[in-house]
């Protein structure tokens, strides 16, 4: 058994007896005694497992895994474990594991990474041994890229970038268990899946872009926000990848080339057909590009690309967003969220909804360059058109009803005029001759118009001979009438 001893000056140490049975100590300095309570519990561990010649158990070794360099030290004097690797720092380690990622990955990907590697020292330090990052750590770093994560200046970052520095992070560190430089990662379960953040989606219409059109600077301009909102390409890098060569004039299709989806098989290079709106500005641009020109958009590249003759890698927007801002300003609108992103995704809704003519969602997935989960997931957009539809179908629906409600009226008023006719021509309501008032249009209304069964028999008139009947018109509800003479006279009866 191993005890916690305190010196006069207030440092501790723990005292135990190894396998030969010899009194040690292991001095731990000034430390609070819940931290030296257990050191304790796992020296007595590493005793017992020193004792019987067997490993340490999962509880312990994890422990040794987190504690400082110094305290390991010390049980490595007594024997306990061997010395530990040396592990590099995250500026000597992150470096090579990029380096060797990136064989086969795009330059912007690369890029993303190092946004990453730069995120872990500016917290951690790049010289920060890999080995002594523990959970707590990597929780408070998380924490961190939410509040202050920003490279340019200090600020906060979106979730959506928060998930996906961490989600990298995450992948470096995996890479360290599998090369042995750390038991286990700190990071693992951190990189949680932001959710889309919906209050930036908009939808686009048609004329709002055409307007916008009519204040671009140039034929060049033109095409370029009508590839973005007509073509659905995206933003930078299909746009500018676009070569004159790729335009199918006599089929009216577009060979469309896209870096982001090359590495997959089939997919470097899809074909979509001239939309509306496409071929004008088409022949537009290219009655005014310069001889000889390879790529659609030549005037108004980002500056890193000016006059190269291959554009293997297109690296950002460059300039090109802030253009077309100030275009959309000079039409009189107010830039709105996600500028380029949401005219990419209202092509998409446009022909989800059908605008141009009924389409497979395989098809329009096909056009645009992604899956139909990501189709849905992230550019389907609510329109307005969308609710004042509703609104019209729940108006249809209540007339619908109205009208029925209506109808049904109407026949129930006449199956009980109908109902009254007949009990009346047969002479009383119900068997007992109770009064009957079904002629509710004469002129001159009778008076006591149903008679007694006892009076009916002595063979009473029908009526008061006072009062003689007038002709009234029930044809329309299939009951003949007959004229009735003077009430001295004989008097027909009403006839079924």
């Amino acid at each position: 058994m191993a005890s916690i001893s305190k010196d006069k000056n207030g440092t501790k140490r723990i005292t135990y007896y190894n396998a030969n049975k010899k009194q040690e100590c292991i001095r731990l300095g000034k430390v609070p005694m819940k931290i030296a309570e257990t050191i304790r519990v796992h020296v007595e561990n590493l005793v017992s497992a020193q004792r019987a010649k067997v490993s340490v158990g999962s509880e312990t070794a994890g422990w040794l895994s987190e504690i400082p360099d110094e305290l390991y030290g010390k049980f490595v004097q007594r024997g306990f474990v061997p010395p530990r690797r040396v592990v590099g720092t995250l500026g000597e380690v992150i470096p090579k594991i990029i380096q060797e990622k990136s064989i086969d990955a795009k330059p912007a990907t690369v890029v993303v990474w190092k946004q990453a590697e730069v995120g872990l020292y500016r917290y951690f330090g790049e010289d920060r041994r890999i080995n002594t990052i523990t959970k707590t750590e990597a929780k408070e770093f998380s924490a961190w890229l939410t509040k202050q994560g920003k490279l340019k200046e200090k600020g906060p970052l979106k979730l959506t970038t928060v998930s996906k520095r961490m989600q990298h992070t995450i992948s470096f560190f995996n890479v360290m268990v599998t090369n042995g430089d750390i038991p286990s990662n700190p990071f693992s379960g951190l990189a949680k899946r932001a959710a889309v953040d919906e209050t930036r989606n908009e939808y686009i219409d048609e004329e709002t872009i055409l307007k916008i059109m009519e204040y671009a600077p140039d034929a060049e301009w033109r095409l370029i926000i009508a590839l973005w909102r007509f073509a659905g390409l995206r933003a930078v890098s299909e746009v500018l990848m676009l070569r004159w060569q790729d335009i199918l004039w006599d089929q009216k299709v577009i060979m469309v080339r896209s870096p982001k989806t090359e590495h997959h098989v089939g997919k470097g290079i899809r074909k979509i057909p001239f939309f509306p709106h496409l071929e004008e500005c088409l022949h537009e641009a290219f009655d005014q590009a310069e001889a000889g020109s390879i790529y659609v958009i030549e005037k108004h590249v980002p500056l890193y690309l000016r006059e190269k003759k291959e554009r293997t890698y297109v690296s950002g927007q460059g300039n090109i967003g802030t253009i077309f801002k100030k275009i959309i300003l000079r039409a009189g609108f107010i830039p709105w969220p996600k500028l380029i992103h949401n005219l990419r995704a209202s092509f998409e809704t446009d022909l989800i909804n059908g605008k141009y003519g009924q389409f497979g969602l395989h098809t329009i997935a096909a056009w645009l360059g992604h899956s139909v989960k990501v189709m849905l997931e992230h550019y389907a957009r609510i329109q307005q058109d969308d609710y004042d539809k509703i609104a019209e179908a729940c108006s249809l629906v209540k007339q619908k009803k109205s009208d029925e409600k209506g109808q049904s009226v109407m026949v129930s008023d006449r199956a009980s005029l109908n109902a009254s006719l007949y009990t009346a021509a047969r002479g009383g309501n119900g068997q007992n001759g109770a009064e009957s008032t079904f002629l509710l249009d004469s002129p001159q209304p009778l008076e006591n118009t149903a008679l007694s069964s006892k009076e009916r028999q002595e063979g009473a008139p029908c009526g008061n001979p006072s009062k003689p009947y007038q002709r009234l018109e029930f044809f329309q509800y299939g009951f003949p009438v007959v004229e009735v003479e003077d009430g001295t006279e004989e008097h027909n009866a009403i006839r079924t």
